[in-house]
């Protein structure tokens, strides 16, 4: 993993910068140093989970997104203020510098992708989870995809179905709202050419069927990485380490 220094300077157009941190793997020091950081309220909702697990990737999550976009605002991590849309996506409030942010997590990965100007997306999954993908393809996805995935069999199954799965939460969080866009109301081809990820519409999908998304998926620490960002440009992506935020 390229480990870079970056800026809000730095940023551009054709630039993200995604930010990764493994919950497990913090020294008691970085975790009190991510405490004081999290607002009243936070900690209370981080209080009322019952799974202590879920409870500390949570809190981690918290305090890296606040750690990371004070980075690029220059604000200190604990005034950071944040709302949410119509939809539940959290912005950041009075937001002059454009920083546009989104968080994805489990239990053995954080990530915080962040570009300026553009609406952005991104997913981790484990592709070792056991799912059935049969009957979660054929009342979630489109026609297209569910036919292509069971024309497949076992290990090749469950990869592409995980490699489709990110693509989509990282699009509908990209624009914002969610998975009431409708998980079958669009599906994917890679061009082989330049092994790129085209997407396609269904007539039931609602939003502007011109707009222009850009799409980014690999491998990341044994986790399916898939990134959405809206921008005609091909995109270049920063990979950092939000340890040396909480050590700096």
């Amino acid at each position: 993993m390229q480990l870079i220094t970056s800026s809000l300077q730095q940023l551009s157009q054709d630039h993200i910068d995604l930010w990764t941190i493994d919950p497990t793997q913090l020294s008691e020091a970085s975790i009190q140093h991510l405490q004081a950081i999290l607002s009243t309220n936070e900690l209370n909702k981080l209080s009322q989970f019952k799974n202590k697990r879920a409870q500390h990737t949570a809190f981690v999550a918290r305090a890296l997104c606040r750690l990371v976009l004070a980075h690029y605002t220059q604000l200190a991590a604990s005034e950071l203020i944040f709302v949410r849309n119509q939809h539940g996506k959290p912005e950041l409030a009075n937001n002059q510098h454009k920083v546009r942010f989104n968080l994805s997590h489990n239990n053995d990965l954080i990530i915080l992708s962040v570009c300026v100007k553009d609406d952005i997306g991104c997913d981790i999954e484990n592709p070792s989870r056991k799912v059935n993908v049969e009957p979660l393809t054929r009342r979630y996805f489109s026609q297209q995809e569910h036919t292509e995935l069971c024309g497949l069999t076992n290990e090749i199954q469950t990869s592409r179905f995980f490699e489709m799965w990110t693509l989509k939460e990282a699009f509908v969080k990209a624009t914002g709202v969610g998975i009431s866009l409708g998980l079958d109301s669009f599906y994917f081809n890679k061009v082989s050419a330049e092994n790129a990820i085209k997407i396609i519409f269904n007539n039931n999908y609602t939003l502007d069927k011109n707009h222009s998304w850009q799409f980014h998926q690999q491998q990341l620490a044994n986790q399916l990485l898939a990134i959405c960002r809206s921008s005609e440009l091909k995109q270049k992506i920063n990979f950092l380490k939000a340890e040396q935020l909480i050590n700096s």
